[in-house]
């Protein structure tokens, strides 16, 4: 078959993109069953066991390009390959149907192909053979306020002068709630702490950025353009939360959105596997899944195929000693964010009184699928109903969230400012603290920091979180004295948990 063209026209607006992301698995060194075929929900402990022989998947790589097929990246369990629609539904044997993105007003994409109820894969033998399986990437979405034209909120609660009700800046406003300011002074700041994130990009020619520019610099995942540019502003606004809390970081900001080719951007599996790539010891991801939607409208017990290989990949890393921070949601069923060993970031608001509760804009919610698990394991600082707008950040001027946000958060639509949070704030601000932790103690594991960080958590009693995984759930998680569903151990506190290491 022709082979795929990585630099064909984009589709008309509102039309899947043609072009698809594959994540490809491959049989144990042994020839067992790899990832998707184990049957069984992987862990740190066991993902070791599922490295292929890489002379097997040299082979199998080769077999897919003959049919067209183009590797983007690669990590330890999985390979990221693309091709078209053609090319996947000869080589696998099957018909791909038109789907509408999960959750799509906060979605990379409005609609994908993706193989329909029923579908069955039937790929070539001589591919059969070669790998464990190989299955569409579905569009991810991003745990921020909304990408919707919001109404304007009805009134404020003081605070803020220049808009008239209640919010925090960054740095300083960051900094004072999650108790920083002191271990900055003993001049831990993260400094020599390699920090990935892994967003729709990062434009850090924003006045705020200056004083990080040495310590930063962006990559593009495959598929992403513009190194410079952030179009829709989530991740250049987010990463400010990680300076916030730890601005002495080596901060590598990986792009995964394709400013002219939104279908044609990285998905996070690739993201992740590019951030690899640069050896980093803390991964903050503020997008994910919401398995609601992936197939069968309700939570259940079985995590969909086509994202085991990222799980695969996940639990390798966290296995490797690198600290992997994901967002719960905002109101999601989020995945992966309710993986046991990330750590899973879940909101607290705390109001101009400094009085704490849950914010009913993040989510909280028993994982079907992994058993016992909990979500989240603490919180960062996040916003309430309906729009989160709580802390000003800065973005490119007239991205989308400047526009679409303008009317919420009362800045303007083109001033290079927005004022929200969600779960997405929440994830880079633990980063951040994760960063100082090690800069303290170069030593701590993955599984060390969480415990550090839910010891010296401060307990959040008020309030509700969103109930994501059964909405019949009236007014939502409620949080309780000590650790609860709706919170897990509360807010994170840097003084306290730095003293602890």
């Amino acid at each position: 078959m022709k082979p795929f063209n990585p630099d064909a026209p984009p589709p008309p607006a509102g039309s899947p993109s043609d072009l698809l992301r594959v994540a490809v698995t491959f049989p144990r060194a042994g020839g067992q069953g790899g990832p998707v075929k184990f049957g069984a929900r992987l862990s740190t402990a066991s993902a070791e066991r599922f490295v292929p022989d890489p002379l097997n998947v040299d082979v199998a790589i080769g077999e897919l390009q003959k049919e067209g097929f183009a590797v983007s990246s690669r990590g330890r369990l999985a390979v990221s390959m693309r091709c078209t629609r053609a090319q996947y539904e000869k080589v696998f044997g099957t018909r791909l149907t038109v789907f509408d993105s999960p959750s799509p007003e906060s979605a990379q994409v409005q609609k994908f192909f993706f193989p329909g109820r029923g579908a069955r894969a039937a790929p070539e033998a001589r591919i059969a053979t070669l790998i464990d399986d190989a299955y569409i990437q579905w569009p991810h979405i991003y745990m921020a306020a909304p990408k919707k034209k919001a109404k304007a909120m009805a009134g404020g609660v003081g605070g803020g002068p220049a808009l008239g009700y209640h919010y925090l800046s960054a740095p300083k406003g960051v900094q004072k709630l999650l108790n920083v300011a002191a271990v900055h002074k003993a001049k831990i700041t993260g400094k020599g702490i390699r920090v990935a994130m892994v967003d729709s990009g990062f434009d850090q020619r924003h006045a705020w950025f200056k004083k990080f520019r040495a310590q930063s610099g962006v990559v593009l995942a495959p598929g992403a353009s513009g190194k410079l540019t952030d179009t829709g502003g989530h991740g250049t606004g987010e990463s400010a939360n990680i300076f916030s809390v730890a601005p002495g970081v080596t901060f590598i900001g990986v792009k995964v959105d394709n400013d002219s080719a939104p279908g044609e951007g990285a998905s996070i599996l690739e993201g992740f596997q590019e951030a690899l790539r640069h050896h980093p010891q803390v991964i903050s991801i503020s997008m994910g899944y919401d398995l609601r939607a992936a197939g069968t409208n309700k939570p259940d017990n079985k995590l969909p195929n086509s994202l085991v290989p990222l799980e695969a990949e996940i639990q390798a890393a966290i296995a490797a000693g690198i600290v992997v921070v994901f967002s719960a949601g905002n109101g999601h069923y989020a995945f992966p964010g309710q993986m046991p060993n990330v750590i899973s970031a879940g909101g607290v608001y705390v109001d101009e009184k400094s009085a704490m509760q849950a914010s009913n804009y993040a989510s909280a919610f028993a994982s079907a699928i992994y058993k016992g698990r909990s979500v989240p394991d603490f919180c960062g600082l996040v916003g309430m109903m309906p729009d989160a707008t709580y802390i000003r950040l800065p973005i490119p001027k007239g991205c989308d969230i400047d526009r679409d946000m303008a009317a919420a958060d009362r800045t303007k639509p083109n001033d290079g400012w927005g004022v929200f949070s969600g779960t997405s704030a929440a994830a880079p601000q633990i980063a951040g603290l994760c960063a100082l932790l090690l800069q303290k103690n170069p030593g701590l594991s993955p599984q060390e920091i969480k415990a550090v960080l839910r010891r010296s958590a401060r307990d959040v009693s008020v309030g509700r979180a969103s109930a994501a995984s059964d909405p019949k759930q009236l007014g939502g998680v409620k949080a309780s004295a000590g650790a609860d569903g709706a919170t897990g151990a509360g807010l994170v506190d840097a003084a306290a948990a730095i003293k602890q290491v």
